[in-house]
């Protein structure tokens, strides 16, 4: 039988699904090169930048995790990624892809994750697609290595190792890696059977990521006879401004 993601997504037969005709302006969009492999390395700078801004705590069964508002980082945005944020746009495909914002399924896969999984101090944890990185985040609190990736160097530079520092301090610079560019780029460049657990939500939006987003789980995963990794993978419905262009 081969391999098949399967969600059952609450109310999903009475949701608003219809789409308009992409524009040849979007559809252009799929065609752009993707981000290169680029590992971000934390500043001091970075280091200290949550601490002058408003944050949000997830309060779970047995612990906290703390993230940055959504909202104040915009201002310092360049490029493609302030176009996206100066437009409410949640994605513009492989230019942007959403991590600007705090996407609900990320939160439930961090309760899961508190709920379900036995993440210790030894475990090598992957969030793929990561943005404020909750998931990644609770790992790193139980103690895991972590490594974050997402698509957009400002992303991470500017949310998600802000987002660490406030949760583990200067432990981030010991535990965690943080690495920038599409997935076929990071597959290249990942060490093979590294990772106890991938982590993933809100990722799967673009049927033409999937052969990259599968190479990347094939490589990095550990392959073990007593205990079998797990991938958890959560998916949105709809996203504002993304069109599937056949």
């Amino acid at each position: 039988m081969s391999f098949s993601f399967k969600f059952d997504i609450p109310d999903a037969e009475d949701a608003d699904l219809e789409q308009s005709e992409p524009t040849e302006s979007e559809c252009k969009h799929l065609t752009k090169p993707v981000a290169p492999f680029e590992e971000v390395v934390p500043s001091h700078e970075l280091e200290n930048l949550h601490e002058s801004l408003e944050k949000s705590v997830l309060d779970l069964t047995s612990i906290k995790v703390t993230f940055i508002v959504g909202g104040q980082m915009e201002s310092l945005l360049k490029g493609d990624v302030l176009e996206a944020a100066e437009g409410n746009l949640d994605i513009i495909p492989s230019v942007y892809e959403g991590g600007m914002k705090v996407w609900e399924c990320s939160i439930d896969l961090t309760e899961y994750i508190e709920n379900h999984l036995s993440i210790d101090d030894e475990s090598k944890v992957l969030e793929l697609g990561c943005g404020a990185g909750l998931p990644g985040l609770l790992a790193c609190l139980k103690g895991a290595f972590v490594d974050f990736q997402d698509y957009n160097k400002q992303v991470l530079e500017l949310i998600t190792i802000p987002n660490a520092f406030s949760n583990i301090g200067i432990r981030v610079k010991k535990r965690c890696h943080f690495y920038a560019g599409d997935w076929s780029a990071l597959a290249d460049n990942i060490a093979p059977s590294k990772y106890d657990f991938i982590l993933t939500s809100e990722t799967i939006y673009n049927t033409t990521s999937y052969p990259s987003l599968i190479a990347v789980l094939k490589k990095a995963i550990k392959h073990t006879g007593v205990v079998y990794p797990l991938l958890l993978c959560l998916a949105h419905v709809k996203y504002f401004a993304w069109q599937e262009c056949w």
